[in-house]
């Protein structure tokens, strides 16, 4: 018989914790919590208080949606969470302790051209440090398996900038290489 006390597995947050992990599936938002699977609109009234008061703790991107012209409140806080959260990235949106993370990178379809970037979705904040635009950028062309040269072509820079910008985001990661880039960017879903 087998051990199942040695069987080591990660499980999506939510799934077998308190944790929070929202999602975008079948055109709606959802999340999972404490093993189950909610709809928008059938969120624990605990959780949309939790999101709530993010929001009102977060005036730059209260702004972005009013410029976006979303005021509806309802509509509001469900851009703001597919925003920020809509991204199944195996990491908690909201911690079995009840804290809000925004560490997470959800390609909604409108990254690099959509004006709010960076004021309604996140930047990534990894230790003390945010990852820049133009670095989650490169992250992704790295994790697809382009060399520098062809990133630096697609990004209209000179390949010394993306040495430059592969050494910055090593640092920031806390990797030795661009192997740690693409497992890290793997990790969380930040691929082309």
């Amino acid at each position: 018989m087998i051990n199942l006390s040695k069987v080591k597995q990660h499980l999506p947050p939510g799934l077998e914790d308190d944790g929070v992990e929202f999602y975008v599936g079948g055109n709606d938002i959802k999340c999972l919590h404490n093993g189950r699977r909610y709809e928008w609109g059938s969120f624990p009234a605990w959780i949309i208080e939790k999101i709530e008061m993010d929001m009102i703790g977060n005036p730059e991107a209260m702004k972005a949606l009013v410029a976006w012209d979303i005021t509806d409140s309802e509509e509001m806080m469900r851009q703001y969470i597919v925003c920020r959260f809509g991204g199944f990235d195996g990491f908690s949106d909201i911690t079995p302790e009840g804290k809000i993370a925004h560490t997470e990178y959800f390609d909604c379809g409108r990254r690099g051209s959509c004006s709010f970037e960076g004021k309604l979705c996140p930047s990534i904040k990894v230790g003390d440090e945010h990852l820049t635009k133009q670095e989650i950028n490169i992250i992704r062309k790295i994790a697809s398996g382009k060399h520098n040269k062809q990133i630096a072509d697609e990004l209209y820079i000179a390949e010394e900038t993306v040495s430059s910008h592969n050494k910055n985001i090593q640092r920031k990661l806390g990797v030795p290489s661009k192997l740690g880039i693409i497992a890290w960017a793997v990790k969380r879903n930040i691929i082309e």
